[in-house]
């Protein structure tokens, strides 16, 4: 789609140039291409809406396309914001240069039945928030906040630095040297609608920053803002009618890319040594390679173990999962409870447990005098809370799962047998909801 939409702005080496930057960023290539996160589709339907935004904008009457570019605009946009809610910067951004660039379009019926639809594709957000409290809204209320907030520039620099190193900092800079020789009126063949890339990325790029100057934010909530600046940079890379100077740049984000993916492959299997916490009541803290390495050989060695104690008498055999907070709630349902069809359930408070609220209505419920494994990872310490000890009769001392990587333990999985649940205590209902 960037290639296309580069073509369609300049010619087919900027679109080349374009999707080689796009494969060079880590935020395209790897959190949105290869990790299973929102932005997989967010990315691809801003690209979408991009293109038909320039094709709206390059169309001339009579355009017997131009109505169904619009039609295709309104739901490009309405699944972006399905998708993450960022998606809303793409009609922020139109807007904006609607207003100050383009005032004819306003006229025109089909840019509000663009909007229409989009409105109608996204009315699920607000009818599922509308039935239960606005609590998507509540819950970011209480992560993101200004009032009586002092600035706090260590917030700041991770956006900042976490941004360099997502869109690959070679390609950071390209973007940098493209908006300087943009102010400066240095490149001489911008496409006409070079201002609507501007306006889709600077704004949720600023938003950002300065949301980041008083809360938490991660790097990746601007991801697609850059989009925009790809295809201004491969625009002005075209410009050079040196193929050096294109190499110059291409060539050595190629490199940063190769060698970071290497680099954090090798480290996620072979590493030799311990990059975490060396406590082994902490062990592997710090490690964010766990994450993504250890869980399908935990589940297999699980397995054996649940096995076992049902086949000793030790576990009752409807004996299920127990959690209370999403991560690792979600890696043990993905590897462990689904794939061998053992029921999990997550207790606890909504900032906790997240989806896991309304995936416990879905679920058996746990009943009286049942028995449940409680698991956590060690870089993830997280006994038990005394609340769901509690709610049973006893619970034995743990047991440790150790996970090795060249000879080395580097964290352990901490399972925990609870016997003889009372089902007296354990809220499965949303409160307030249902």
């Amino acid at each position: 789609m960037i290639f296309i939409i580069g073509s369609q702005i300049r010619n087919a080496r900027t679109g080349w140039i374009s999707a080689i930057l796009y494969s060079t960023s880590f935020y395209t290539s790897v959190i949105a291409g290869t990790f299973i996160l929102p932005d997989s589709p967010q990315v691809l339907f801003w690209l979408l809406s991009i293109y038909f935004m320039v094709r709206i904008l390059e169309s001339k009457p009579p355009d017997k396309y131009l109505a169904g570019h619009f039609i295709l605009l309104g739901i490009s946009v309405g699944a972006c914001i399905m998708s993450k809610v960022h998606g809303v910067f793409l009609w922020l951004g139109f807007g904006g240069y609607i207003i100050f660039h383009r005032r004819d379009l306003l006229k025109s019926p089909m840019l509000w039945i663009s909007g229409a639809i989009s409105l109608l594709i996204i009315y699920p957000l607000y009818q599922w928030n509308l039935e239960n409290h606005f609590i998507t809204y509540n819950y970011h209320q209480g992560r993101i906040s200004f009032w009586g907030i002092k600035p706090d520039m260590d917030h700041l620099l991770q956006q900042v630095l976490g941004s360099v190193f997502y869109n690959n900092p070679v390609n950071f800079i390209l973007y940098i040297l493209t908006l300087v020789a943009i102010a400066k009126g240095k490149i001489k063949r911008l496409p006409k609608e070079y201002t609507l890339f501007l306006w889709l990325s600077l704004p949720l790029i600023t938003v950002l920053l300065w949301t980041s100057l008083f809360n938490e934010t991660l790097p990746h909530w601007s991801g697609p803002a850059y989009l925009s600046l790809m295809l201004l940079a491969a625009c002005w890379l075209d410009e050079q009618s040196n193929i050096r100077v294109n190499a110059r740049w291409l060539k050595p984000a190629v490199w940063v890319y190769i060698g970071v993916v290497l680099l954090g492959v090798l480290s996620i299997r072979l590493l030799p040594f311990r990059i975490g916490s060396s406590q082994v009541k902490i062990m592997g803290k710090g490690d964010i390679s766990l994450d993504m390495n250890g869980w399908h050989q935990f589940a297999l060695r699980f397995d054996s173990v649940y096995q076992a104690d049902i086949a000793f008498g030790r576990m009752k055999s409807n004996a299920i999962i127990v959690s209370d907070y999403w991560f690792p709630a979600a890696h043990l349902d993905h590897y462990y409870g689904m794939p061998f069809h053992h029921n999990l359930l997550a207790f606890g408070p909504i900032r906790d447990i997240h989806h896991f609220a309304w995936l416990n209505q879905r679920r058996p419920r746990l009943a009286r005098g049942s028995d449940a494994y409680f698991i956590y990872a060690t870089n993830y310490y997280g006994p038990p809370r005394a609340a769901i000890k509690n709610d049973f009769e006893r619970v034995d001392d743990s047991l440790l799962i150790p996970q090795w990587r060249n000879g080395k333990p580097v964290r352990y999985f901490v399972v925990y047998r609870m016997h003889n649940f009372r089902g007296d205590s354990l809220d499965y209902l949303i409160p307030g909801i249902h």
